[in-house]
């Protein structure tokens, strides 16, 4: 998507293949590609900015919240992680630096808003509630995961209303609309131009319902079981402390989930961690309740009521991923969704303060920061002992040398040969079907199979091991050539073969 923006040849509102989650990555990717051209790395650029600029908004907002100190270790930690939640911030998929990033800035113009509800311009407020606006819809385009965040911050921007109390600024409205409106921009010119059916709402209703991504062919067992799941293993695994339950998992390079590999299931660290991560929260929580809980007029608090947003915004987020599907038979793969509960670290923090003397504390906190210091050291260590995209480019030499420039591979291989080659090489993908052959796959960008399924000669890669090798072994295929290179079989057909349906 990036490279044919960078391209000028297409400018899509949503990713290849799907009509919700937004292209905004794509987009940032392009503007990189059209200066040092398209790799890897380049591509990573943007989200490393992201997620720098998610640092520095998170620290504002942490100092007017909990103070000094409290945000600068929340930011330590949060530069600090784990290879799991390293991948999740570099890696190009589901839109978390935009998710932090965006929660970040609702809560800050939120608490914003509520602390110039009693002084303040209006012009100082008319830029506030437009930015609101614009950060609320993009973020949404965007993902969906920003909804808690939108969620809690209207609250807030509606107590900073009710508190002015007639005294709105003139013209706020009109900003807030402008700013809705200016981000939903690419979301309504997608919406309004297909049926409902293809619409963003409605696929997301369906996959919510039905599971996204990373569930296969299994099936949740339940609610009890998806939220157990998300207690003992999820909560863990977003926050860094897969590190140390699970040291010897296999490397999740490129810094992420690879192919069909399933982390290891919960232990005993992953669940005390995640349920220190549960008791924290509530902690807070109760706190802040108890503060609130003092009606004087003079007790008008917006410190409080930012706090308090900060700590639902990741209760919402922990509750509707346990409500899913993907939570019973996926806890790990795609704790990509749980990201929000990142952007509550603060406040998870900041109880420690009034739960434990300072030795505790600092003992407590000494274990958490060794604990990520640990799963950086993971993860650097991984991305230099890995390949990368070196093994691939030796792959797609191989290719080109023996004259193939039209391949059918698996999901996690082909658009990624195809990136790499700048589309000299274009894949298609296969699935497992009936009766020893093999079906036509998730294709996010169809012109691929067609290209693809143009050419009577297209090879078939597939890592060693694969089934579906195992399916070509046994067809009728007549093949040129079979060879085995960087983990993959590679079969070249001498003649048209029937084995894709």
């Amino acid at each position: 998507m990036a490279m044919h923006i960078a391209e000028g040849r297409d400018f899509p509102d949503f990713m290849y293949g799907q009509s919700y989650m937004g292209s905004a990555e794509s987009y940032l990717a392009a503007a990189v590609f059209r200066v040092s051209g398209p790799s890897l790395v380049a591509l990573r650029v943007p989200m490393v900015l992201l997620f720098l600029v998610f640092l520095l908004t998170m620290y504002v907002l942490a100092r007017r919240l909990h103070g000094t100190g409290v945000a600068l270790v929340s930011v330590g930690l949060l530069a600090l992680g784990s290879r799991e939640v390293y991948g999740y911030e570099s890696v190009t998929e589901g839109a978390i630096p935009e998710t932090l990033l965006a929660g970040t800035i609702l809560l800050l113009l939120g608490h914003r808003l509520l602390e110039t509800a009693d002084r303040g311009a209006d012009s100082a407020r008319r830029w506030l509630l437009a930015g609101w606006g614009l950060t609320a819809t993009l973020g949404l385009w965007s993902t969906m995961l920003v909804a808690p965040f939108v969620l809690t911050s209207g609250v807030l921007v509606w107590l900073a209303h009710r508190r002015l109390e007639g005294r709105a600024p003139r013209g706020g409205g009109w900003a807030l609309t402008a700013g809705l409106l200016v981000g939903a921009l690419p979301w309504l010119a997608h919406d309004l131009t297909r049926p409902f059916g293809d619409s963003s709402l409605a696929t997301l209703a369906d996959l919510y319902v039905h599971g996204g991504t990373g569930l296969g062919s299994g099936q949740s067992t339940g609610l009890v079981s998806q939220v157990t799941n998300t207690l003992t293993i999820s909560l863990a695994y977003i926050t860094g402390g897969s590190a140390i339950a699970h040291p010897r998992s296999a490397p999740a390079w490129p810094l992420a989930f690879d192919g069909g590999w399933l982390p290891p299931a919960a232990n005993a660290i992953t669940t005390v961690w995640g349920l220190a991560v549960v008791l924290l929260w509530a902690a807070g929580l109760i706190g802040t309740l108890r503060t609130l809980r003092d009606r004087r007029p003079q007790a008008w608090r917006p410190q409080s009521y930012g706090r308090l947003a900060m700590l639902v915004s990741a209760g919402l987020a922990t509750v509707a991923f346990a409500a899913s599907p993907t939570a019973g038979v996926a806890p790990a793969n795609n704790v990509r969704y749980l990201v929000g509960v990142l952007v509550a670290t603060p406040a998870l923090i900041a109880p420690l303060r009034s739960l434990f003397p300072p030795p505790v504390r600092a003992v407590t906190l000494g274990l958490v920061i060794i604990t990520l210091a640990f799963g950086t050291v993971q993860a650097f260590r991984d991305a230099s002992h890995s390949p990368g995209e070196a093994a691939s480019r030796q792959l797609i030499r191989a290719l080109q040398r023996n004259g193939i420039s039209h391949i059918y591979g698996g999901y996690m291989d082909c658009d990624r040969l195809t990136f790499i080659s700048r589309e000299q090489i274009t894949c298609a993908v296969l699935f497992e079907g009936p009766r020893d052959s093999l079906t036509p796959g998730f294709d996010r960008y169809l012109p691929y199979r067609a290209e693809v399924a143009a050419d009577p000669k297209a090879a078939y890669v597939f890592r060693s091991g694969d089934p579906r090798n195992e399916t070509l072994a046994r067809s009728t295929c007549r093949w040129q050539s079979h060879w085995q290179l960087l983990g993959y079989e590679i079969w070249q057909p001498a003649e048209p073969c029937g084995v894709t349906t």
